[in-house]
């Protein structure tokens, strides 16, 4: 009898909950999103601004009806780029509004709204012994948002030597060791915890000139020296996944390959772990922002490329015989040892 008490009293007390009315939305609060990356490697910085909006009705009616709730009007806004050392400011710079392209998708309209500082501002301005503080200022509310991040100015391997060809493929040796891999090893830069080593590979197609990036898994600081390698299996099969081959016309030739690192700071570090895909149990993502009186992230990363990499004879042979993807011989790339 008390079992069936208990029961009833549980079942009472969902049917009293289903029947409690509450308001999802709250007061209306201004909220501002903000996602810029200082980086020293680039002529021009960006950071992009936007407002939070809470609508009862589907993504796609917003990014139709509300544009003005979503994006913030750039006359209202002041945007200033503060240069700080030892906590007294050496410099300002104020960064304008302009419009870049979007993506294709169902967006509030199809520009976005950036704030940037050009080259002739923002030369000379990023040192990695300052910190810098973003400050935005909505003139009409009176709002003030802010956040700060050090930067990463610089990147260097160090084993690896990037001027030589890279070798994924020698047949003058036994077969074991015919199949090559590249390991990647660089060192620390200051202020920099998670490093993306990408390899773009160029080809013309029929004449036209191409390119696919072969993305790396993320690396991250852990105090000892930090590697990557190349597995040559993975670059050619990476290879024959996206190339067609049922395509008889089709006339390919490698051209080059760029070597690209990019280096994030650690609050970039910790953004990206954030967002990562959850694949445990508990599917509660947790929040992270550095915005004061906002929502986002403002940090740094740092972009170096090593351009005009070539492959090695060898490899590129194993391209035109093996690989089956209607890659010839590019008669403007010179002849480079199998083992340089």
């Amino acid at each position: 009898m008390k079992k069936i008490s208990l029961i009833a009293a549980i079942f009472g007390l969902v049917l009293t909950s289903c029947e409690t009315d509450f308001e999802i939305n709250a007061d209306w609060k201004e909220t501002t999103i903000v996602y810029g990356l200082l980086d020293a490697s680039k002529d021009t910085q960006y950071v992009k601004i936007n407002r939070a909006f809470l609508c009862e009705c589907s993504a796609e009616k917003i990014a139709e009806e509300y544009a003005d709730s979503i994006n913030v009007d750039p006359n209202d806004l002041e945007v200033k780029l503060h240069k700080i050392k030892l906590g007294d400011t050496l410099m300002s710079i104020t960064l304008e509004d302009t419009l870049l392209d979007k993506e294709d998708g169902d967006f509030a309209s199809d520009k976005n709204i950036i704030f940037w500082a050009a080259h002739d501002s923002i030369s000379n301005f990023l040192n990695d012994d300052c910190q810098y503080a973003l400050t935005i200022n909505n003139k009409n509310s009176g709002n003030q948002v802010s956040s700060n991040t050090e930067i990463i100015d610089g990147f260097s391997f160090r084993t690896f030597n990037e001027n030589y060809p890279l070798g994924f493929y020698n047949p003058f040796v036994q077969d074991s060791l015919q199949f090559q891999d590249k390991t990647v090893d660089w060192y620390k830069s200051d202020n920099g915890e998670i490093y993306q080593l990408d390899l773009k590979f160029y080809y013309t197609e029929n004449g036209v000139l191409k390119s696919l990036v072969w993305k790396q898994p993320l690396v991250s600081y852990t105090g000892i020296s930090m590697q990557r390698t190349l597995e040559s299996p993975k670059f050619f099969s990476f290879l024959r996944n996206n190339l067609n081959a049922d395509n008889d016309d089709l006339i390919r030739m490698f051209v080059s390959i760029d070597l690209i690192m990019t280096v994030g700071s650690e609050d970039l570090h910790t953004y990206v772990r954030v967002n990562e895909p959850i694949t445990g149990i508990v599917q509660e993502r947790p929040v992270f922002t550095n915005i004061n009186n906002g929502i986002g992230v403002f940090a740094s990363r740092y972009v170096y490329t090593k351009n005009n990499m070539t492959l090695t004879q060898c490899t590129r042979k194993y391209l035109i015989d093996e690989l089956d993807r209607g890659f010839v011989e590019n008669p403007l790339l010179e002849l480079i040892n199998c083992n340089p």
